[in-house]
């Protein structure tokens, strides 16, 4: 007699997927009671209050978690919300938990004041939603605000470091920032020449970091602290540009300059 060794998960996978679907239902029932109590509190007092403090915590253990595992851009995308998000700072959130505080404290600090201003009463204890996935909606729509903020200075500190003598390109469908040097009569000698061929798809964060290393006697921690990022950040973009330049020249494109070797202090 055989036995179908894939009906026990299927059957496991079906009972959690229901238990999910009564929870959620619960929870809009829940809601439904709740929503009519603050119709019936003239949406003040109390009640409005803990709902306040439980949207926020909602949020702010949602969206410090699609950060740290990197799905928050896809959550955005699938709301139609789109804006540019190179994957190198995609990987700064996923890596450092003060930039995930620092964006969702201020992603809260705007959704929770519009939502109850503006968007609680038009929720609709029918509509298939509960009040923490019809908040995190509207909070979605901020975070992008949020991202912005903190990757304009970011992107700022970026070019403090590589300076006036190159200039930002985004490619669209690379989702990148590119920081170009201008061309010049300097950029003529061989050294350069090669490490523009090292650093042609390099990331602006790969770039400000080389820049750094080669025109400051700054330490790696030091360089951190200057780009606003950890020193393991720092020899992570090295390791790239590193690896970068042994293909080049295991390929007979380039031939590895000195400066190109690993700056270890």
């Amino acid at each position: 007699m055989s036995t179908n060794v894939t009906s026990v998960p299927t059957a496991h996978a079906a009972s959690r997927s229901r238990d999910a679907e009564e929870r959620a239902a619960a929870q809009r029932a829940a809601d439904g009671e709740l929503f009519e109590q603050l119709q019936a509190d003239g949406f003040e007092g109390a009640r409005f209050d803990m709902l306040k403090d439980r949207l926020w915590l909602y949020g702010w253990k949602v969206l410090r978690a699609w950060m740290r595992d990197g799905t928050i851009i896809e959550r955005c995308r699938e709301r139609r919300i789109y804006f540019p998000a190179p994957y190198t700072e995609v990987e700064e959130m996923m890596r450092r938990d003060d930039v995930r505080q620092e964006i969702a404290i201020d992603c809260l600090g705007r959704a929770v004041p519009h939502f109850f201003a503006h968007s609680l009463q038009e929720w609709k204890p029918d509509g298939g939603r509960s009040l923490n996935t019809f908040f995190l909606n509207l909070a979605l729509h901020f975070y992008r605000d949020a991202y912005h903020q903190w990757a304009g200075g970011h992107r700022q500190r970026m070019r403090e470091v590589l300076g006036p003598d190159a200039i930002a390109v985004y490619h669209a469908e690379c989702e990148e920032w590119y920081r170009v040097p201008v061309p010049g009569p300097e950029q003529q000698t061989v050294l350069q020449e090669t490490l523009d061929v090292i650093l042609a798809g390099a990331s602006m964060e790969e770039r400000a970091v080389c820049k750094a290393m080669l025109t400051t006697d700054a330490t790696q921690e030091q360089i951190a602290q200057r780009l606003g990022t950890t020193r393991k950040s720092v020899e992570r973009r090295l390791s790239k540009v590193r690896q970068r330049a042994r293909k080049l020249a295991a390929a007979g494109v380039i031939v590895t300059p000195s400066v190109s070797s690993a700056v270890t202090r």
